[in-house]
């Protein structure tokens, strides 16, 4: 009978990858998928402490014992959704809430040629938005200033600009508008550099055996660059920075095949 060798198995991965918060009690809160991840890896480095005799000669070497183990990763994802732009840039989301109102005379020191956020605030950058009956006068009073002559309104986003070469100068003007109750998502940034919580990977390959990831006790980190505005075709992505865990009486890694077809 002929020798019967290992049948090797070749896997192209896929899966889905979901992450299960921590909360301020350490009790995980529920698994969120993340999206579509074209590159999740695991790497594992060990560091050794060396030992050599000196009972004669040369010292040689008679043990090499593994000290440390650490493991770490990264996750590339370019699903943009809010609840992951949050998590790239350590924040929280929320809905900002504008009321209905109308303001009389928010006073703008302006300068010909740039632009103008109407209703900024230290507290709210985005200003006011849907802006309505837009008028312009000077500081002082006196005949407002033309609308395509002295100045221009984007009114769905709140920016006023001031056209060079218009009858405004460089100083103070007066701005009123007429604002209605509207709603959009914001994400603010915090100070909570990492996350902590337990990753689980579902593999989804084409061929081969199945086997599903689970990390019960991660930190991910945020790194390197996102691209707000790109010249090339290539679709925006963000990276975290995976360092594996290994819990209280637990285990850092699971790989758990799929139950057999009966």
């Amino acid at each position: 009978m002929a020798n019967i060798y290992e049948k090797s198995q070749y896997i192209i991965p896929r899966g889905r990858v979901f992450f299960d918060v921590l909360d301020a009690a350490d009790q995980l809160t529920g698994e969120r998928h993340l999206g579509n991840c074209p590159t999740v890896t695991l790497n594992i480095a060990t560091e050794k402490a060396p030992h050599y005799s000196a009972e004669s000669g040369p010292g040689v070497k008679d043990a090499n014992r593994v000290v440390r183990i650490d493991r770490t990763g990264k996750i590339t994802c370019d699903n943009m959704s809010v609840d992951n732009r949050a998590m790239f840039i350590s924040g929280e989301k929320s809905t900002v809430a504008q009321a209905t109102g109308a303001v009389a005379a928010e006073e703008i020191t302006v300068i010909p040629g740039l632009f103008y956020q109407l209703g900024r605030t230290d507290a709210n950058p985005a200003g006011a938005r849907k802006v309505t009956q837009v008028v312009v006068t000077p500081d002082a009073g006196g005949e407002p200033y033309v609308l395509g002559e002295d100045y221009t309104v984007d009114a769905a986003l709140g920016r006023l600009q001031i056209l060079a070469g218009g009858g405004i100068e460089a100083g103070k003007i007066k701005v009123a508008y007429s604002k209605p109750a509207t709603t959009w998502l914001r994400i603010k940034s915090g100070e909570k550099i990492d996350l902590r919580g337990a990753l689980r990977v579902l593999s989804n390959v084409a061929e081969g055996e199945q086997s599903d990831t689970y990390c019960p006790l991660v930190t991910l980190a945020p790194t390197g660059d996102m691209s707000l505005i790109t010249s090339d075709d290539a679709y925006v992505q963000m990276e975290f920075d995976i360092e594996v865990l290994t819990p209280p009486n637990g285990a850092a890694i699971f790989v758990d095949g799929r139950p057999l077809e009966v």
